[in-house]
């Protein structure tokens, strides 16, 4: 713990010293077609708390002669939390040229990752609260091949793997007596097709198009797991430009999670957290299925200030339990500031109302949600 300490100091030590010595920007509009942007950056969130770090991102067109193609993004953030967590999350977007093949990858690291643990379903009470900590590292990339040449559908494989370690529970508490798969760690490595149609005018703040993204995997033993599973993952987003001189944005997603098999707890779907129903701790309530809709208007107040509206609903449930009863709903609003504005890349602050039991939850960070 001593050693996480230091290194989280140190870590913002350096960013302080950088930013001095380089007469530090808080955004950059260049317009190269390659751009590097380095932010040191405060985080908070209902899982973590606050948290100090670093964010680094890439930004680069893989250009073609007669073909346009989309920007490419990659990303690093590390992240070290009040709740003395250290995060660190790369990911990466690749559109070759003329968006031939789409690259798309996301890996996670946790080290003592403090988490709750509700139970499972989608009443689970409050009272079920269950404090647990472990460390995880996982890493997932999908490659696509573009199969018609006009309308940016994308055929291809993903691979996922996730390994979660050093889990601590609390002797005679909910997880402990449960015993649920997983409850004392898991690996889990899972390939599967993958179908994306991505219309998107902008992957990092879209304010046109669609975005179509169908994923099933089959996790196994024979792979090097230890789990047998499977998971269909449905992602559909919609972006209207209502306004467009004024880019007022109406965004909408439907999102469902359906997994089978002996899944590990923490592979079942979770509804909550930064990205899914915000408004609710991530993980709050859990099973089998996830059903979730929202919707966010998105418009500018004054020059590189925005500001945002959003609602959701959502569930969790079982095989058996597919009902429109339980509805979870939630709703907030927030404010965007424009730190690259060639590629619409924002700072986010929202504030989210769900969970009755909680007077809301502040999420503040990087990108848009959906």
């Amino acid at each position: 713990m001593n050693f996480k300490k230091l290194l989280g100091v140190s870590l913002l030590a350096v960013l302080s010293s950088q930013a001095v010595a380089q007469q530090f920007r808080f955004w950059s509009d260049t317009a190269k077609n390659s751009r590097r942007i380095t932010l040191p950056i405060l985080g908070y969130s209902p899982e973590t708390h606050f948290s100090v770090g670093a964010l680094a991102v890439a930004l680069w067109k893989n250009q073609h002669p007669t073909i346009p193609t989309r920007t490419s993004n990659a990303e690093l953030v590390i992240l070290y939390t009040s709740r003395q967590q250290l995060i660190i999350l790369p990911r990466y977007t690749i559109f070759t040229k003329g968006e031939n093949y789409l690259i798309e990858g996301l890996g996670q690291a946790l080290v003592d990752y403090r988490d709750f643990y509700f139970g499972r379903g989608n009443a689970t009470p409050i009272s079920n609260r269950d404090t647990i900590m472990y460390d995880a590292v996982s890493f997932e990339n999908k490659i696509g091949r573009k199969v018609f040449k006009k309308r940016k559908l994308f055929l291809g494989m993903e691979a996922r793997a996730i390994q979660y370690y050093n889990v601590h529970r609390r002797p005679g508490r909910l997880l402990d007596t449960e015993k649920i798969t997983g409850y004392n760690g898991s690996s889990s490595i899972g390939l599967g097709p993958t179908l994306t149609w991505d219309k998107r005018d902008n992957i990092v703040n879209p304010s046109s198009g669609f975005f179509w993204d169908v994923r099933y995997s089959m996790y196994s033993k024979s792979l090097g797991g230890t789990v047998n599973y499977h998971r269909l993952l449905i992602d559909f987003r919609k972006y209207i430009n209502v306004v467009p001189r004024a880019r007022h944005i109406a965004a909408f997603e439907l999102f469902g999670n359906f997994v089978r098999g002996d899944a590990p707890f923490k592979e079942l779907s979770e509804l909550g957290g930064a990205r899914i129903m915000r408004g609710y701790y991530r993980g709050r309530f859990r099973d089998n299925y996830l059903t979730a809709f929202q919707a966010e208007y998105r418009m500018p107040v004054y020059k590189r200030i925005g500001v945002v509206a959003f609602a959701g609903l959502g569930k969790v449930y079982n095989p058996t339990e597919v009902n429109f009863e339980g509805l979870h709903y939630s709703y907030g609003g927030g404010i965007r500031v424009t730190v690259n504005k060639r590629e619409r890349l924002n700072l986010r602050l929202d504030y989210a109302l769900g969970d009755p039991k909680y007077l809301g939850y502040f999420y503040l960070g990087f990108a848009e949600s959906f």
